[in-house]
This record gives C-alpha cells, sequence and structure tokens, in this order.
C-alpha cells in the first residue's frame, strides 16, 4: 500500500511538473518530433544494407556481400581517402581559427566593435551552402570572377579553380571556413563571457600581458567547450556531403569524391539500395568508434568529461 502511494504521488507530481511547463515541452515537441522521424525511424531500414535491394525486382538476403564488395572497390577506397584528408583538412584550419578568433575579440574594449565584429563574421553561416557554391562560383570564374582579375592584374595566368585537380580542395577548405568560422567564434565567445572577470584583474596585478592572461586564464577556463566542439567535430570527419555535392563536378572527382556523394550516386542514381546502406552503416559504425573514443581520450588524458 505504502509503495503504491509513492507511486502513485510520483506520478501525481510529474504530472503537476508537466501541467506547470506544458509550454516548454509544446516548443520541445517539434524537434522531437522531426529528431524521431528522421534519425530513429530510418533505423527500421538498416536491414536493407545486407539484401540486394534495387538490383533485382525481388530483393533477398545476402549476407555481407555488400561490404565485401565496398572494401574491394577502388572507387569507394578512393572516396573513402579524399573524405579523410579534406576533413583533415578542414578540422587542421576550421577548429582552431574560431578559438584564435576568440581570443582576439576577447581583447577588444569596445563593445559595440566587438559586437560589429562578431555580426560580420557570423553572417555568412546563415547562408546554404547552395548561396555559398553560387558566390565561391562567381568570384572564382575564370573570365569574371574578382579573383582571377586580380591574377591578371598581378600578371598571373588565370587558374579554373573549380574544375582544377590542384586546387579544388582548397576552395572546399576555404569555403568551409568562410562559412562557418563565425558560428564556431559565437560559441566560444559566450564561453569566454562566463569567466570570471576577478581572474584578469588579479592577472593584470601581477603583470600578465595579453598572451599569458590568454595561456593560463582563458584556456584552462573553456576548456570543456574546446573538448566538446572537437568531439562534435570528429563526429561529422566523414560527413560533409552537402558541401561536396553543391560544389563539385566529374572532372574533380578523382580528388572530391567523398563518401556522401559516392553512396549517394550509387543509392539514388545507380539505384543499388542496399549497397549505398551499407555504405551509410560503415559510415555510421566508423563514427561512432572515433566518437566513444575521443570521449574516452578527453576524460582518460584531458580529465574532462564531455557529452
Amino acid at each position: 500500500m505504502q509503495t503504491a502511494s509513492l507511486a502513485a504521488k510520483d506520478k501525481n507530481s510529474f504530472i503537476n511538473r508537466f501541467m506547470r511547463q506544458k509550454y516548454i515541452f509544446m516548443l520541445v515537441l517539434p524537434g522531437l518530433i522531426w529528431y524521431i522521424t528522421f534519425r530513429y525511424i530510418p533505423f527500421w531500414y538498416l536491414y536493407t544494407a545486407f539484401t540486394n535491394m534495387g538490383t533485382v525486382r525481388n530483393h533477398s538476403f545476402i549476407g555481407m556481400d555488400n561490404f565485401v564488395r565496398l572494401f574491394q572497390s577502388p572507387q569507394f577506397l578512393r572516396a573513402l581517402r579524399n573524405t579523410l584528408i579534406i576533413s583533415g583538412y578542414q578540422l587542421l584550419f576550421t577548429f582552431p581559427l574560431p578559438i584564435i578568433l576568440s581570443l582576439l575579440m576577447n581583447e577588444l574594449t569596445s563593445h559595440k566593435l566587438k559586437r560589429a565584429v562578431q555580426f560580420i563574421i557570423y553572417i555568412p553561416n546563415f547562408f546554404s551552402w547552395v548561396v555559398v557554391g553560387g558566390l565561391f562560383a562567381l568570384m572564382l570564374s575564370p573570365r569574371l570572377g574578382i579573383i582571377n582579375r586580380g591574377l591578371e592584374m598581378l600578371g598571373f595566368d588565370t587558374i579554373f579553380f573549380m574544375g582544377s585537380v590542384r586546387h579544388f580542395r582548397g576552395v572546399l577548405i576555404t569555403s568551409q571556413i568562410w562559412k562557418s568560422a563565425g558560428f564556431g567564434t559565437v560559441v566560444f565567445v559566450a564561453a569566454i563571457s562566463t569567466i570570471n572577470p576577478e581572474l584578469y584583474d588579479a592577472a593584470n596585478i601581477d603583470g600578465a600581458g595579453h598572451l599569458r592572461r590568454a595561456w593560463h586564464i582563458t584556456l584552462p577556463c573553456i576548456r570543456n567547450v574546446i573538448a566538446t566542439v572537437l568531439l562534435l567535430n570528429i563526429a561529422n570527419i566523414l560527413g560533409g556531403f552537402e558541401q561536396v555535392f553543391i560544389m563539385y563536378n566529374p572532372v574533380v572527382y578523382e580528388v572530391a569524391d567523398t563518401i556522401g556523394s559516392f553512396s549517394y550516386r550509387e543509392a539514388f542514381r545507380m539505384g543499388n539500395l542496399g549497397y549505398g546502406t551499407a555504405i551509410g552503416v560503415f559510415v555510421s559504425v566508423v563514427t561512432l568508434i572515433l566518437v566513444v573514443g575521443t570521449r574516452i581520450f578527453s576524460t582518460k588524458v584531458l580529465d574532462e568529461k564531455i557529452l
């Protein structure tokens, strides 16, 4: 009786809390429905990775054949190599840059100037990759692009950046930096704003300069945020489909075809849904291993618990 009474009390307590916060739950509900619909329900169709769906009228179970074919495919190995190279370059440049920008902005004494700079560098984040791809295609055009006009004025030959095997990866990395650096900077600026100002006052009294304050106060205080952002970047190391799909073309497949674009072509253009799903399963498993490994490294080595 006492157990039932306590259960009823807890139930009533939850219902009361829910009723008091029902509007907050209503705000969360659309996002929750979207996440369940597009993130969890598709798990039901993972079985297609072990079938020949798309190649025959009546598909059947074929075991691990799609995965064996995957690792024997030169096109997949090329896409895997390109994905790792492009993601590695992007991680190398796009991860530390927002930290550096936030440290520089933290040294600005004018609040109006700080807000203006923050607004300017954050604007590109609102542009879709379709817009960003179009802007870069115009700027890098061999005939009308401002970059090639500048090269001509300096006496250099024009370069077809969007169709150059040598330069296209640089275009991808540059466009990624331009679009995402502002968002990362805002995240780190927000983290820096939570640091106790008395720490900086004490450092000033001790005669610490800008670099020493940043190294001994700012970076240690936002270490957890840095570790979390790094984890999110590593989780997306095999992603990057939208940017590549918008900006690449068959001329640069050799250096730009990634796992995402390769999976899309196999599944939706070639119609091999089972093979395309197997590629997605491979990406998901590797991503899970990377995320878990990064979290363990952060906990054991950096002594920072994330997520």
